[in-house]
């Protein structure tokens, strides 16, 4: 007998526990395994041998069943996560199977741009984590609605704080996504990779496996904006000329790595110096603009179909800032592109 507690209330406890903890490892399978992760390298990074996870994926159905219950009941999404201890992506995912990508974005509450300026006010709090350089999951979900099919293969190499995965997961898509940050109880589907310019073998692919991508969505930091709240081994901490010849390496590697066909959106931002500079003291390459990326694009074989504005939000130009900049002529940077690219010119 513990102290002051029956042996059956602490049996009761420890099963509990061990159900809790269950659970969230069946989370973790059921998230990888949706988005696309091979079986082996579910294992890999959960520390498990493929027969567990085999064993556990067999389970899958009946969770699900649970859940699709809950829902047809009217509970909300939020609520059937929140009761159930999964997450509001994966529930999305469950909720709106079968679904084409319009009755998706009406269920999301998304209205659908069908013109080349996606602008949204706010980022989607219910997809990805709070993150420096955080992206509107609504920008993500457009990228996939033109660019992709459902269930196709996105790569997010740079995937930060998740949002193009859980996007994935609420749109039908599998996803195999990349980051120098390792957070394997909150994001065991971000798999932990450094694109390492520094290593004599030069640049390489994280993975070794069949599949390849339809669609890539790189992300990267946008020069050395955010740079103090990023890792310091991100690339944002590049000087300009390396950070164009990481770029550059980094669009061969994925040529070499894709298929023919796939697509790549690279989203960026124009960066100029324009801290304590008025516009008019501002100089030719003194920055790094969209024609710096279209030629390095060119040049390493990416060619270009479309050019969709995305600007940033201005929020962060509140009045006190917005009143020192006037007093200076300074003009700041809000813009944001992003190119869709495929091989052929």
């Amino acid at each position: 007998k513990a102290i002051g507690r029956s042996r059956q209330t602490v049996d009761a406890y420890i099963a509990d526990l061990r159900a809790a903890n269950r659970m969230g490892l069946d989370i973790k399978i059921s998230r990888m395994n949706r988005l696309g992760i091979p079986q082996d390298r579910i294992a890999k990074r959960l520390g498990l041998d493929q027969k567990t996870i085999h064993n556990h994926l067999g389970e899958m159905p009946a969770l699900a069943f649970l859940l699709n219950g809950d829902l047809s009941r009217g509970f909300s999404v939020s609520q059937v996560a929140e009761k159930h201890g999964w997450t509001d992506p994966m529930v999305w995912s469950l909720a709106l199977e079968g679904k084409n990508d319009n009755d998706r974005f009406k269920e999301l509450g998304w209205g659908r741009r069908t013109w080349d300026k996606w602008e949204f006010n706010d980022c989607d709090k219910r997809l990805g984590d709070d993150w420096p350089g955080r992206i509107p999951a609504q920008l993500i979900a457009h990228i996939l609605c033109y660019f992709s099919k459902p269930n196709d293969l996105i790569l997010d190499p740079m995937a930060g704080g998740g949002v193009t995965p859980d996007t994935c997961l609420a749109m039908g898509r599998r996803c195999w996504a990349f980051d120098l940050m390792d957070r394997p109880e909150t994001r065991p589907e971000i798999e932990p990779f450094t694109w390492d310019i520094s290593s004599d073998q030069g640049l390489l692919w994280p993975v070794n496996a069949k599949g390849k991508p339809d669609l890539i969505i790189f992300d990267p930091p946008y020069f050395d904006k955010k740079a103090g709240d990023y890792d310091k081994k991100s690339i944002s901490g590049l000087s300009r000329k390396t950070y164009l010849e990481f770029l550059e390496a980094f669009f061969v590697l994925l040529k070499q790595n894709v298929k023919k066909t796939t697509r790549m959106a690279f989203i960026n931002a124009d960066w100029r110096d324009f801290q304590n500079t008025s516009a008019i003291e501002e100089k030719y390459k003194g920055g790094i603009l969209i024609d710096d990326y279209l030629d390095i694009l060119k040049k390493t074989g990416w060619y270009h179909t479309h050019i969709i504005q995305a600007p940033m939000s201005s929020q962060r130009f509140n009045a006190g800032v917005v009143s020192a900049m006037q007093k200076k002529n300074i003009l700041g940077v809000i813009s944001r592109y992003v190119i869709i690219l495929g091989q052929e010119c």
